[in-house]
């Protein structure tokens, strides 16, 4: 069977929506090697971590055949030309869209749901994003024979805001990649990924976009009250007008010698980073797939989020949570976290049971049996 993927996300290496895409992808094409997974995008890339997703033998690149607008053809029936040649049975909208016209009789179509932050927090959009997005991912779960929404939380989102039947909606989990389970007791390439990142010697770490919806403010404040003055805070994520505001609260709550900004890490070195921290939190107002807790929890990493958004459902009893406006609670978890041995060795080992169960292989299997709906075939 030839399945189509919306590749506009998978193409783009700076952008971080991309990685789910190829997770979702590279398992599918690893656990299905008779099936054939074709992305279709205006443009090929020469990023480096699409060119190891297409090293899977099944992955392959599509541009479009014939067109004179290819921004039009990946929204418009255009696309479905190529579908045709292509003898492409299911076609799966990763980025909330699906492409209109007629041609949906001859091609089954699902769709994925994993970000609604425009419906909730508007203030980080403009009011036309805002309405576009939201009126493109009504349309796309609609017209979808199938929705996958990446957590319960996004389900029950869809249903109450969307009003989508909540019997076509399939929630799949995301999972971690395969190679997080590797060399994380190799000390040589612990210390190799330390020195390259300048990374200091204890260190609390957390992963942002640096937007409001971040809530970095609370995690700022509670670092200024923890007990223990001398762990510094690294934070991962590329700087912009936001991140300049942050610091001056750090510089006002004196901790701006204690906060560390990474732009980027190399895919394979994530996993070093989460096991070389003393803990992970995620602040976040809003997550609909939970993807870092799951890579925290799976390196062994104690973990503390905010009960926003999938959090709960994702970290289940293996995370402790906070209010995400309650930095005096949150400064709390991270001293019981930090002073107490026995709790850091209980989170560690419940994060790895927990993470467990959310592998690529599984992934692939829940969305086949997605695809498998969406032909009438289940």
């Amino acid at each position: 069977m030839t399945i189509g993927f919306d590749g506009i996300r998978t193409v783009d290496g700076n952008s971080p929506l991309s990685y789910y895409d190829r997770v979702v992808i590279s398992s599918l094409g690893m656990e299905y090697p008779r099936d054939t997974f074709m992305v279709y995008s205006p443009y090929s890339t020469d990023d480096r971590g699409m060119s190891w997703l297409l090293s899977i033998a099944n992955v392959h690149n599509k541009t479009p055949y014939k067109a004179i607008n290819k921004w039009a053809w990946r929204n418009c029936s255009g696309i479905f030309t190529d579908f045709y040649r292509h003898n492409v049975k299911v076609y799966h909208g990763l980025d909330g869209i699906l492409p209109s016209g007629s041609g949906k009789q001859r091609v089954a179509m699902v769709n994925t749901v994993r970000d609604l932050t425009f419906d909730r927090y508007m203030d980080n959009y403009s009011w036309l994003d805002a309405v576009t997005h939201k009126m493109r991912v009504k349309k796309a779960c609609r017209r979808a024979n199938r929705v996958i929404a990446t957590s319960n939380y996004i389900k029950n989102e869809l249903v109450d805001k969307f009003q989508i039947e909540p019997g076509k909606i399939d929630v799949v989990y995301t999972a971690f990649r395969d190679e997080y389970t590797q060399n994380l007791t190799d000390k040589v390439f612990l210390d190799n990924v330390k020195s390259k990142y300048h990374m200091p010697s204890r260190f609390i770490l957390a992963i942002t976009d640096f937007s409001s919806l971040g809530n970095l403010e609370t995690l700022y404040k509670a670092l200024a009250e923890i007990n223990d003055k001398t762990i510094d805070l690294v934070l991962i994520g590329s700087k912009n007008n936001y991140y300049k505001q942050l610091k001056h609260l750090a510089a006002k709550l004196n901790i701006d010698e204690r906060v560390v900004r990474v732009s980027s890490v190399n895919k394979h070195n994530f996993m070093a980073l989460y096991a070389l921290s003393q803990l992970f939190i995620d602040p976040s107002l809003m997550d609909g797939m939970g993807q870092t807790l799951i890579e925290a929890m799976i390196c062994g990493t104690p973990t503390i989020a905010s009960n926003s958004g999938c959090h709960t459902e994702v970290g289940a009893d293996a995370v402790l949570y906070f209010d995400p406006a309650d930095h005096h609670q949150l400064a709390r978890h991270i001293n019981t976290v930090l002073e107490d041995d026995n709790t850091r060795q209980r989170m560690a080992d419940a994060g790895k049971k927990r993470a467990a169960q959310f592998t690529q292989q599984a992934l692939a299997h829940n969305i086949m049996k997605c695809y498998n709906q969406a032909l009438g075939k289940e």
